[in-house]
């Protein structure tokens, strides 16, 4: 029997053996849900990453086989199957997840006195065998490669036949997709808009990552109306967007650990600008290193998608005028919290975040066996003592979770608990829990926030704007906000006069036909509405715009702001990039990336028309420039033999561009086609600033040096060739 569970997943039964194929995150919730057992073998697919989200995430499954489902007790491994470098690199995240780091790991990341501690700790609560000897993660996973594209078994014969599509005995089992996985659990998304509070926390999830019905602990800290993730649960873009955000409007992350339930930060990468990762030495290090291991690319390429604050643990660091001061708990692994503080009203407020940590009588129990440090010990029982004005405790119990009694004495204005769904009845009157779409204010803001950011969207979409025009627009801006599900504007209906800037929220651009209404594209927190039917002064609405989330928007005279446009010559200008631009985003991958970086792209790019059989690149030539294919067929010669084909939204000159080195081969326009040509030095620029192009950039260079697999070429190709609605003239009207 075979059982779609959800996009890109499927479950193998039959009397002797039952098989999952494709591991996205929180698998074992939908499992849950649909009253499925996990099945004892796991095959990983060849799509490492789709939708922005990765599909190879076996570490709660490990950990619900072998300790929920109770199979640890009875000597029984889970079994993961794959190729064998994937394999491989399934074996190093699964050890450095449920083990920590090595001593050699440790002693790359330098000297530290704390990494010492840090070993020991998690050594002394690994899983041991009868003898108390550590159990190494072989002694929970049979690794089972595929070789020659066979896998035969005692209860089965496994064959990959092809990317993504496997036969078990006479039964097919494809997982290629195309289709968005969706959380099992219901969000209870938000229908009003709200303003970034001065100080405050509105939570995103406060459950474990065994429960079915909640999404996992994730919360979103606000300070000067900024936002800051504290841990990044998964599919944190559909838990933002419940409470009204977008993954845009995200400037930082604070991490306390690598456990998967905290840390899915993949989709942070996929974004226009880098994000500020805050966290010790280690974490970072451990965050980038899972995140390599997981996709095959390096460590320090990883690194380089974020700007890194390292943390001083147990030290105040300030980070934009809030006071932020580490501490480590007593996990499985490497494990912070920290204490947010602010001067609000001339006091002080606070703000602590415990993270996962084990109870305090265990604690106490360790440090009576010199496993843990005494003054460690004191520190994380004086975080349940001090008079803060919200402490959010791990009440989760069990071996590596505090108990709710340990705040029983806190002097909190207010405890709230995560990682639990439901409070004992003794402290229903004491205590809170974290739950999706709860919000602790501590010091209110106002609307004069999103004025500001306003004019540093407006400022980022037209580089060099006027001290006089920056004025002007700022004191005419005027702020409305939307409900979810409300129409902003309606196709076929004459112009509000208006333009508006997304500074909260998404909002659906959708479009009908005559026959069939669907959504063209998305936008969010940093895109702009409306500005080309302003160039084209244009009358009637093309298509409709409808608030996908509760957004506010920053609304501006269209005729004020074509009097802009006008004064700064920047008609011309826009209309080529615009033009440039709506070539780009109807492919894979500039159909995933930002308005702004495909107009960062048009704007620094020169659009060339090729004739048939002209030569773009020439082998053996050393020039820099980087190309992107916008229309038409290209084939890449070496030696004077064809080698491959390029489709449109293909990137080719990378080597020569980003690496220079001479050409290995040349490209010729196979038909009639246009390019856009970027020089070294601009699309360098680009890349330096953008973690998803320099990703996908990333990607192309690995494919191209031999490094990924021929199932994941073609795995990549199948995701170019997806439908697009091209809407050229007709979104000029928006």
């Amino acid at each position: 029997m075979l059982q779609e569970i959800l996009p890109g997943v499927k479950v193998f039964q039959n009397d002797r053996t039952s098989i999952l194929f494709g591991c996205p995150p929180e698998i074992i919730k939908t499992l849950m849900r649909r009253g499925i057992a996990l099945p004892e073998f796991i095959v990983l697919p060849d799509t490492i990453e789709r939708f922005g989200v990765l599909q190879n995430a076996t570490e709660f499954p490990l950990y619900l086989f072998l300790f929920v489902q109770g199979n640890f007790q009875r000597n029984k491994k889970i079994t993961i199957i794959g190729e064998a470098e994937e394999l491989r690199r399934n074996r190093e995240l699964l050890s450095l997840t449920l083990l920590g780091p090595s001593e050699k790991e440790y002693a790359a990341l330098g000297d530290s006195p704390v990494y010492q501690d840090l070993y020991r700790e998690s050594r002394a609560l690994s899983v041991k065998d009868g003898n108390g000897k550590e159990i190494p993660i072989d002694g929970f996973v049979n690794f089972l490669p595929f070789k020659e594209g066979l896998v035969e078994h005692t209860d089965f014969t496994l064959r990959h036949e092809a990317a993504n599509v496997y036969s078990v005995g006479s039964t097919i089992v494809d997982i290629n997709f195309l289709e968005k996985q969706s959380v099992v659990y219901d969000l209870r998304p938000d229908f009003v808009p709200i303003t970034p509070a001065r100080f405050g926390i509105d939570v995103l999830g406060g459950a474990s990552g065994f429960s079915a019905e909640k999404p996992c602990s994730g919360l979103v800290l606000n300070y000067n109306a900024d936002l800051m993730l504290i841990d990044c649960m998964p599919y944190i873009d559909q838990a933002l967007h419940a409470r009204g955000m977008a993954t845009t409007q995200i400037r930082s992350i604070f991490l306390t650990h690598i456990h998967d339930d905290h840390c899915n930060i993949f989709p942070l990468i996929l974004t226009n600008d880098k994000l500020q990762f805050l966290g010790t030495r280690e974490i970072f290090w451990m965050a980038c290193r899972k995140l390599s291991l997981m996709t095959g690319h390096s460590v320090q390429e990883f690194e380089s998608y974020f700007d890194f604050v390292e943390l001083k643990a147990d030290e105040d660091n300030d980070f934009l005028g809030l006071t932020i001061r580490p501490h480590y708990t007593v996990h499985s692994i490497p494990t912070i919290g920290a204490t947010f503080s602010m001067q609000v009203g001339g006091r002080e407020r606070s703000i602590v975040f415990v993270g996962d940590n084990k109870s305090l009588v265990e604690i106490e129990k360790l440090s009576g066996q010199g496993i843990v440090k005494q003054e460690k010990y004191q520190r994380l029982l004086q975080l349940y003592r001090d008079p803060y004005d919200v402490l959010i405790a791990d009440g989760g119990q069990g071996i590596l979770h505090s108990d709710p009694r340990d705040s029983l004495g806190s002097r909190a204005g207010r405890v709230v608990f995560v990682h639990l769904e439901k409070l004992p009845e003794e402290f229903d009157t004491t205590f809170s829990l974290a739950s999706h779409g709860k919000r602790f204010t501590l010091q209110e803001s106002n609307d004069s926030a999103f004025i500001i950011k306003t004019m540093q969207i407006l400022q980022r979409h037209y580089p060099g704007i006027s001290e006089q025009w920056e004025t002007t627009l700022l004191s005419n801006v005027h702020l409305v906000k939307y409900n979810a599900g409300d129409v902003i504007m309606k196709q076929g209906e004459p112009s509000n006069g208006m333009m508006y800037v997304i500074l909260s929220g998404l909002v659906s651009v959708r479009y009908h036909d005559g026959k069939k209404l669907r959504e063209v594209t998305v936008k969010e927190a940093g895109d702009l509405i409306g500005e080309m039917a302003v160039v084209k002064q244009a009358a009637i609405r093309s298509a409709s715009i409808v608030a996908k989330t509760p957004v506010t928007l920053g609304e501006i005279s269209e005729e004020l702001f074509y009097r802009f446009l006008l004064a700064e010559k920047r008609i011309d200008e826009i209309k080529r990039m615009w033009s440039i631009r709506q070539e780009l985003e109807v492919n894979y991958p500039f159909s995933t990336l930002s308005d702004l970086l495909n107009m960062q792209l048009a704007r620094l790019g020169e659009r060339l028309e090729l004739q048939p059989q002209q030569e773009v690149i020439r082998q053996g030539s050393l020039t820099a420039d980087f190309y992107i294919l916008l229309r038409g067929i290209c084939r890449v010669e070496r030696d004077g033999a064809a080698v491959n084909e390029l489709s449109p939204g293909a990137m080719f000159g990378e080597w020569g561009s980003l690496g220079g080195q001479l050409r290995n081969a040349s490209v010729i326009a196979s038909d009639s086609c246009a390019v856009l040509r970027l020089a070294a030095d601009s699309i360098q620029s680009i890349i330096d600033d953008s973690p998803a192009l320099s990703y996908h950039v990333n990607q192309l260079l690995r494919e191209r040096s031999g490094q990924a697999s021929a199932t994941q070429d073609v795995a990549r190709q199948s995701e170019q060739i997806r439908s697009a609605l091209s809407l050229r003239e007709l979104r000029d009207g928006w």
